[in-house]
């Protein structure tokens, strides 16, 4: 394959991937993720290769630091069971309606 070729796969214009093949411009990682799909890789494995070992756990550490999970999201009051909605509720609560309104 040409790097024309190669830069028509990606969906790079001509100009855009000489650019950034004679590093003038860096790649974004929105464009290592084109190269990988190309050359049929993840990510992981295309800076693996690239990089080195070191650098590919690094990306994943980050990839993985930065994904939201369903146990770090706070659960919504009606999901808690009922001793933990005892705990959190207001101790003030029965005094703010004992008090009368102004």
């Amino acid at each position: 394959m040409t790097a024309t070729e190669f830069a028509a796969e990606c969906g790079f214009s001509r100009n855009y991937w000489f650019v950034r093949a004679r590093f003038d411009a860096p790649l974004t990682i929105s464009d290592c993720e084109r190269i990988a799909n190309v050359c049929g890789m993840t990510l992981k494995e295309l800076f693996t290769r690239a990089l080195g070992s070191d650098a590919a756990r690094a990306y994943a550490a980050r990839e993985r630091q930065n994904q939201i999970t369903d146990d770090l999201v706070e659960p919504r009051f009606e999901d808690l069971p009922p001793q933990e909605l005892a705990a959190n509720r207001d101790p003030n609560a029965r005094l703010e309606a004992e008090t009368p309104d102004e």
